[in-house]
């Protein structure tokens, strides 16, 4: 069995977490980090709250998402 060490110094940890990266358009990205500072967040901080809002609520809606059944070629026309 591993002991478990505090060091004492740092941030506490935000859990298990995943790199997702992208590019974007130079003036969105100009917006989030003056948003991001004023809220007194980090750009990553931000950024993650602005996804899990919007997840949440494309999760939400995810059976409206699925693909229409497509109609026989006989039927169609």
């Amino acid at each position: 069995m591993s002991a478990v060490i505090n060091r004492g110094g740092g941030r506490p940890s935000k859990g298990l977490r995943k790199y997702i990266g992208f590019r974007t358009p130079a003036k969105t990205a100009e917006d989030v980090h003056m948003i991001a500072a004023a809220k007194g967040m980090t750009v990553t901080d931000y950024v993650a709250s602005a996804v899990d809002r919007s997840l949440r609520e494309d999760l939400a809606l995810l059976g409206q998402f699925a693909q229409q059944d497509e109609l026989p070629i006989r039927m169609a026309s």
